[in-house]
């Protein structure tokens, strides 16, 4: 029955993909019980819009621990940091924590917050972190909502199977399922405490009402939609990543492609609940 079951998941992923007006990428992982994975496309390299925030993130957590430097500590929000697009720094510039400003990143996924973790970080020191930890798709070089720099060509970039690798890498850490370091492992149980955090309820969950945990980062951009993460409901655990691009923003807008994600995501909910 179960590969009867892994057949069926594999055969309706597949037709959406291919039905989907643009490409979509996915990865659907089984974390624990009978091991089935469905993977479209996972290697290659898409723009990742939002979804860079994650290995940022986590490339500050690194940095932060070696300078020495608490995440209590104090940076500066500037004037000219603040975007038009910002929930949180709305009211002016102010100091925040590292705390705060890497937590509206990843929950409200906010552009202010990220450029001064980008800014503070670096790009050679992102990309230096993410080809050390085997991230070999991903590749920031430019800060959020700078159009220009995509008009001269530069931009930031990831593939499913290296968000999938660093989450369930992270996950598997938080829970001593993968041998680390307590530093590491309380590095791993933020990241992922932060990815549960996330109020974006519009395409992963979009569809699903039965309040299941999930840690996740959505990102677009006008011809990009994006959301993965890891599911638990029930005992259960998976990963579920989609990806879609090169849609042409007219018929298919990133709005509706969140809800072909949320589509994805429900097909992969009621074939978990069978299981």
């Amino acid at each position: 029955k179960g590969s009867t079951m892994s057949a069926t998941i594999s055969e309706k992923l597949n037709d959406m993909a291919a039905a989907f007006p643009g490409k979509m990428q996915l990865i659907f992982r089984t974390l624990n019980g009978a091991p089935c994975e469905v993977a479209i496309s996972p290697d290659e390299r898409v723009v990742s819009a939002s979804t860079i925030k994650v290995p940022v993130f986590a490339c500050l957590l690194d940095f932060l621990e070696e300078d020495g430097i608490s995440l209590d500590a104090l940076h500066p929000v500037t004037k000219e940091d603040i975007l038009d697009d910002t929930l949180v720094f709305d009211t002016g510039a102010r100091e925040a924590s590292w705390y705060e400003i890497a937590w509206w990143m990843i929950v409200n996924s906010d552009n202010t917050a990220a450029n001064v973790l980008m800014r503070a970080l670096t790009f050679p020191k992102i990309n230096s972190w993410c080809r050390e930890h085997n991230l070999l798709s991903t590749r920031a070089e430019r800060m959020m909502l700078d159009y220009d720099a995509i008009r001269q060509g530069r931009n930031n970039y990831i593939s499913p199977s290296d968000y999938a690798a660093l989450v369930i890498r992270e996950d598997r850490l938080s829970r001593g399922e993968e041998r680390g370091s307590e530093n590491e492992r309380r590095k791993a149980s933020l990241l992922m405490q932060f990815l549960r955090g996330n109020r974006d309820y519009d395409a992963l969950l979009r569809y699903i009402y039965e309040q299941p945990v999930c840690a996740h980062k959505s990102g677009d951009l006008d011809t990009v939609a994006h959301d993965a993460g890891i599911f638990e409901w029930q005992g259960k655990r998976w990963f579920l990543g989609v990806f879609t691009s090169g849609f042409d923003g007219t018929d298919m807008d990133y709005e509706t492609a969140r809800a072909w994600i949320g589509r994805i995501s429900r097909i992969v909910f009621d074939y978990m609940k069978e299981r």
